[in-house]
């Protein structure tokens, strides 16, 4: 399973660098296109509990910075 991250940034939040620094320290691989991020793997039972822990993962990751984040997730 993948799945994509779209991020929209702040100008009230830290600088785009650091959180994508932050975005790929925790897991998540930049791609062009569509989407901004892909996490790929390790969710091969859907919406289990490894998923829960990501989108978990995800929003500590980007808590305080203000982006606002969409997700996509397909096999």
């Amino acid at each position: 399973m993948k799945t994509y991250l779209k991020i929209e940034f702040s100008s009230e939040g830290p600088p785009p660098s650091g959180i994508i620094k932050k975005l790929e320290d925790a897991g998540w691989r930049p791609v062009i296109g569509q989407y901004d991020f892909v996490m790929e793997g390790g969710l091969g039972e859907g919406v289990g509990d490894s998923y829960r822990r990501m989108i978990d993962q995800l929003t500590e990751t980007l808590r305080g910075t203000k982006v606002r984040f969409h997700l996509h997730s397909q096999n």
